[in-house]
């Protein structure tokens, strides 16, 4: 706003730089309040702030009826003091500003009509009632001299305190709502020692003043844009966090279900056939039950949000459970009792295990699944293998992320991503071994912390299948 008074200086000695370089400073300031309304009713839309939007539309207000004024100031030498000094159209600007601040803002809803329009609407009908009484008297300038003046200059200063205090109660942050009002009594501390003095050019003090005033408005305007972007930025992230744990609940919750569905059918298969009557009382029809009682209590367990300690488990007491159970549904598993012992938590183990049996069930169409055992060093495997078709060569790489299936899969994609993920949990792995599946089939193996100790073997009795089991019982 002060590079006017070097370029005047520069283009034309003959000209007063100070009395034309403050009349174009007093544009600038105009032109800038226009740009902070814009700013204003952006940020407005942005927050949905009433007091905003009534601050865009006084700016406006005020930028279109100063304007057309100052542009004839600096047309018009005996119409100069537009720019700088106090006139009875200054009460009607304050007081419409007064009423733009005040009425309808009890209730803070969000705007609902165009700030800027409105300012304009507003500040082309305060213009046309300034430019009515220029006509009317074309000095109209206050004076301290004259009473009726006084009265006048005592109004504008009492509403313009108004406007001041309806500010510093708003909505708006404390800091900013002081920047704007110092820059409001700035402004008009300056008009009114100008129509003290009776300036017959802009003083150097108004000059000052409008400087002050518009820097404090830019940079408020400006200031509250930041933090309505930023809140928006925290309010998104908020929004993203809330949306990332309500879709982490909803895939919990599949897992739950999709793991639910699966113990439920070995329940299910050994419930009817213990009340069919084809297997007969012997250590066949109480391994059976023994599985019905072990899913159940699995199944019940499944509800918990707390998981179970890490405890030393014999990897035959995981095993046979399901064993029993997929046989059961009609699926035949080879397996050897082998006395190792992990570190694993009970619940978490039996499902996976379980996982890689329905997996092989549903996709090595009739071929018997495998389950063996072996120490590796500090570790325990546990190969579960089948003779099927294999792995899809483009699901090798996403095997174990949500949702991936084969093209001929009828899962889900969400077995195997729980799986991988749970042994993890309990520090240990699940892979594919791609070298040992070379002939056929496919080969998963879990590895697990080992004890150390290995017990005897314990006698496990083979649970045939019988004639028939109903085909619903399968997944």
């Amino acid at each position: 706003m002060a590079h006017p008074y070097v370029v005047l200086l520069l283009e034309d000695p003959a000209l007063d730089p100070t009395i034309t370089a403050g009349h174009i400073c007093m544009i600038l300031a105009d032109l800038a309040l226009l740009g902070s309304a814009l700013i204003l009713s952006f940020d407005a839309h942005l927050r949905r702030s009433l007091i905003r939007a009534r601050l865009a539309t006084v700016a406006t207000l005020v930028a279109v009826q100063d304007l057309p004024l100052v542009v004839i100031a600096v047309a018009d030498p005996g119409h100069s003091g537009h720019s700088y000094r106090l006139t009875a159209g200054h009460l009607v600007t304050v007081v419409v500003v007064l009423l733009v601040l005040t009425v309808g803002t009890r209730d803070q809803h969000p705007p609902r009509f165009s700030a800027l329009l409105g300012g304009l609407v507003l500040g082309s009908l305060v213009l046309a009632a300034r430019l009515t009484l220029l006509v009317s008297d074309p000095t109209p300038f206050l004076s301290t001299h004259r009473g009726t003046d006084l009265l006048l200059i005592a109004t504008i200063a009492a509403v313009t305190a108004a406007v001041v205090a309806t500010l510093l109660r708003s909505p708006l942050p404390r800091w900013a709502a002081i920047r704007i009002s110092c820059g409001i009594c700035a402004v008009f501390a300056a008009r009114a020692w100008s129509t003290l003095v009776e300036a017959t050019s802009p003083p150097p003090a108004a000059v000052a003043a409008v400087l002050v005033c518009s820097a404090l408005l830019a940079t408020s305007v400006v200031g509250l844009l930041l933090a309505t972007l930023q809140a928006s930025i925290t309010r998104e992230a908020k929004l993203l966090l809330r949306a990332a744990e309500a879709e982490a609940t909803v895939q919990h919750d599949r897992e739950v279900v999709h793991e639910m569905r699966a113990a439920t059918a070995g329940i299910v298969a050994g419930v009817h056939l213990l009340a069919s009557g084809r297997v007969p009382p012997g250590p066949r029809r109480l391994a059976l039950r023994h599985m019905v009682d072990v899913e159940a209590a699995r199944l019940g367990r499944s509800f918990s949000d707390s998981p179970d300690d890490l405890h030393d488990l014999a990897v035959d007491d995981i095993v046979e459970p399901l064993v029993v159970a997929h046989e059961a549904l009609g699926h035949r598993v080879i397996w050897r009792p082998g006395g190792h012992h992990v570190t694993s938590r009970r619940d978490a183990l039996s499902e996976v295990l379980n996982v890689l049996l329905t997996n092989a069930h549903r996709h090595a169409h009739g071929h018997a699944t495998t389950v063996s055992c072996r120490p590796v060093g500090g570790s325990v495997e546990i190969r579960v293998s089948d003779r099927g078709p294999g792995l899809d060569p483009d699901l090798k790489d996403r095997l174990f992320q949500w949702g991936a299936r084969g093209t001929r899969s009828t899962g889900q994609g969400i077995g195997l991503q729980r799986a991988h993920r749970l042994m993890l949990e309990l520090g240990g792995s699940l892979h594919h071994d791609d070298d040992a599946a070379r002939s056929g089939g496919a080969v998963f193996v879990v590895t697990l912390p080992g004890t150390g100790e290995a017990a005897e073997p314990p006698r496990v009795v083979p649970f045939p299948l019988p004639a028939s089991i109903p085909a619903r019982t399968t997944r």
